[in-house]
């Protein structure tokens, strides 16, 4: 088949055209899946006061306990590029305090108030209530299988810029 990209004409054959579409589905379906489950939270959060991106940063400093900055991006779920606005709210709302690194004094350490630690302890039911409604139409093997897969696809996927650099 030939394609035309940027004035450059390209030739795939069947195999090439096959992947394409597989690669496209998966990422059509991870999209959407997370998109979905993501719409179905949001309320959930907005009850307890809270956005996602939020709870994320509380939970893993909850989870992981004090982390600087850096760490703390390096373990978040979402995105990091709003960072430095979430710690800001969650310090203005007196649930994370930020203090220098006695070790690095460049280094800022975020860890958990007593009133953060409250709101997590409080939230982990209702969040978890929430995830059990939202997984309830799956089997506990179920649950399983696509932790593993996605897991295994996690573990085996390689920054775009790497790619290209790899041999089959």
């Amino acid at each position: 088949m030939l394609s035309l990209t940027r004035g450059v004409v390209l030739i795939m054959t069947d195999v090439e055209q096959d992947q394409n579409r597989e690669n496209l589905a998966l990422v059509l379906s991870l999209s959407r899946s997370y998109q979905r489950f993501f719409r179905s939270m949001v309320p959930v959060f907005a009850q307890a006061g809270l956005t996602p991106s939020q709870w994320d940063v509380l939970e893993t400093l909850h989870s992981k306990g004090p982390l600087s900055v850096n760490e703390l991006i390096e373990s978040l779920i979402g995105s990091s590029g709003n960072v430095d606005v979430i710690v800001k709210n969650l310090i203005s709302a007196g649930l994370v305090h930020k203090t220098v690194d006695r070790e690095d004094r460049r280094r800022r350490i975020l860890s958990l108030t007593s009133k953060g630690k409250t709101a997590v302890a409080e939230f982990y039911p209702v969040h978890n209530q929430a995830l059990a409604t939202v997984f309830a139409r799956l089997t506990r093997a179920e649950k399983r299988k696509h932790v593993e897969a996605l897991s295994r696809l996690r573990k085996q996927i390689m920054p775009a810029t790497q790619a290209g650099t790899q041999t089959n």
